[in-house]
């Protein structure tokens, strides 16, 4: 069975020092089972790495925009901003106790065929350690229905990989996990129109997929992303990168070839990014 690794090219840059203010909203958001409040906890002095990233979604969906939802587990508050940024906030009296960041928004996952928004992916949080390994920490945000929007459960099945589940009565309309609906008007004839193509045999299944695809990424909706066929492939990608970025770095200041440097840099941060994602590592890193 193949293996899919896919390679997100996003433009961003986070190791050069960039740094956003975080904002937690001060509105009220469900605490617990449901207790009103605001949430602070030192979010004011939370940095990220980049901005989040452009939402596709129906409009509807931009009634949680800009809002929070918090959650405490164990000794931990957990506030999750749609489409913002999720954080971790150490709520027991400790000297040292920990805020930071788990994701800032950065895309949907789809179905196989790019006809639902499954769940989101936040990404680029703050950095830790995993098998002597620093990465960066990342949260999947599932969405499903219920009666009022509030954070039902938060668990980290990896080592700084977390699943988070917001419910909302948004989720129980089918629209709002509809490709079709986050669509601009003027792109939504040709996705109906490709659907129109596969059930009349004039699309093949890898045509539609290949279709939607290009129209999401056309829009914006799908940052853009190189597939691998399995992980050899990802590998032999992976080192290649890596030699010509041990090269660059090394002759970079000589040759003043700074641009070309940031330019294999960024992709180098791209790969290592999905690379850690995946929960992956290859032995020789810069």
């Amino acid at each position: 069975m193949l293996i899919w690794v896919m390679l997100i090219l996003l433009a961003t840059t986070p190791c050069y020092g960039v740094k956003i203010n975080v904002k937690v909203v001060e509105s009220h958001s469900q605490i617990g089972q449901g207790q009103l409040g605001n949430f602070r906890g030192g979010a004011s002095k939370l940095t990220a790495s980049r901005d989040p990233a452009a939402l596709c979604a129906h409009p509807a969906l931009s009634q949680i925009l800009g809002k929070c939802y918090d959650i405490e587990v164990a000794e931990y508050k957990y506030a999750v901003c749609p489409f913002h940024n999720i954080t971790q906030h150490e709520v027991a009296l400790k000297w040292n106790a920990y805020h930071g960041i788990l994701g800032i928004w950065s895309h949907w996952s789809y179905d196989s065929l790019y006809s639902t928004l499954t769940h989101g992916h936040y990404t680029d949080g703050d950095t830790c350690t995993k098998d002597t390994k620093t990465i960066p920490r990342i949260a999947l945000l599932h969405h499903t229905c219920g009666k009022q929007t509030r954070v039902t459960s938060v668990t980290e099945p990896d080592t700084c990989h977390y699943n988070i589940t917001l419910q909302s009565p948004l989720f129980c309309h089918d629209v709002f996990s509809d490709v079709y609906s986050a669509l601009p008007e003027g792109e939504q004839g040709d996705f109906a129109r490709s659907t129109q193509e596969f059930q009349h045999n004039l699309l093949t299944e890898e045509g539609l997929r290949v279709e939607r695809r290009e129209i999401l990424e056309r829009v914006g909706c799908l940052t853009m992303r190189k597939e691998f066929k399995d992980l050899e492939e990802c590998g032999n990608e992976y080192h290649d990168l890596n030699k010509k970025h041990k090269e660059l770095s090394e002759s970079c200041d000589k040759n003043d070839d700074e641009e070309k440097y940031k330019e294999l840099q960024s992709r180098y941060e791209d790969l290592m990014r999905v690379l850690s994602e995946n929960g992956l590592v290859f032995p020789d890193e810069v």
